[in-house]
C-alpha cells in the first residue's frame, strides 16, 4: 500500500512544541495554547490576524532534538480494497475473501508514522497518542516510545502507532494529539474523514 501523504508534521518536545512540515506552512496549537504557524525552513511565528504583524523566529532546538511525526488517515473503503487485491493475487476463495473483510474496521486505520532516519538508539522519546472524534473525551490514548516503531511499506517511513478505528467516526474531522508529559508540550492535528 502507498499512502498519501495527509499531514507532515514535525514535533519537538521542549518548553515550547516546535513542530515542521516537509513542504507547506502548518498551523498548531502549543501546550500552552498559543496558535502558531511552522515553516518547513524550520522557523515558526505566533499566528496574528494582522498580517502587517510578523514575529519570525529561528528555533532554539538543536537540529538533533527535532522529531518530525506524521498523521495520515486510510479510509475503511481503501482497506477493504488493498485486503481484496492482496488476497484475489494469493488465489483466495470469496468465502475467505468475505471472512477477511469483515475483520476491517468501519472506521479505517489512523498512523502515526516518523522518517525512519531520526529514531536513534541512544535518543527515545516517549509520546503519549490520543485520537478524538466528537466531545472532549478520546476515543483512544496510548503512550508509545519511538524505539518501538516497526518499519511501513513506505521506504524510510517507520509506524510509531496503527490505530484501528473500530466505530463510524461521527465527525468530518477527527483530531489526534501527540504529547510529551514529561516536558508538558502538546500538538493537537486535525485528521479530515473522507
Amino acid at each position: 500500500m502507498n499512502f498519501k501523504r495527509a499531514f507532515k508534521l514535525a514535533f519537538v518536545a521542549m518548553a515550547v512544541c516546535t513542530a515542521f512540515s516537509f513542504a507547506e506552512d502548518i498551523v498548531a496549537t502549543t501546550s500552552n495554547g498559543s496558535t502558531v504557524i511552522l515553516h518547513d525552513n524550520g522557523r515558526w511565528e505566533y499566528y496574528q490576524n494582522n498580517a502587517n504583524i510578523r514575529d519570525v523566529r529561528e528555533s532554539a532546538v538543536p537540529k538533533d532534538a527535532r522529531f518530525e511525526v506524521s498523521v495520515l488517515y486510510e479510509s475503511p473503503d481503501k482497506v477493504k480494497k488493498n485486503v481484496r487485491m492482496a488476497l484475489e493475487a494469493d488465489f483466495a476463495t470469496e468465502e475467505e475473501i468475505r471472512d477477511s473483510l469483515r475483520k476491517v474496521p468501519k472506521g479505517g486505520y489512523v498512523y502515526f508514522q516518523v522518517p525512519t532516519k531520526q529514531i536513534k538508539p541512544g535518543l527515545v522519546r516517549e509520546l503519549t497518542y490520543s485520537i478524538y472524534d466528537t466531545g472532549k473525551n478520546a476515543i483512544f490514548t496510548k503512550t508509545v516510545r519511538d524505539s518501538e516503531a516497526t518499519a511501513s511499506e513506505d521506504a524510510g517511513i517507520s509506524n510509531l502507532l496503527v490505530v484501528p478505528i473500530y466505530g463510524r467516526p461521527k465527525a468530518k474531522v477527527m483530531k489526534a494529539r501527540v504529547e510529551d508529559r514529561k516536558n508538558h508540550a502538546t500538538l493537537d492535528i486535525d485528521i479530515p474523514i473522507r
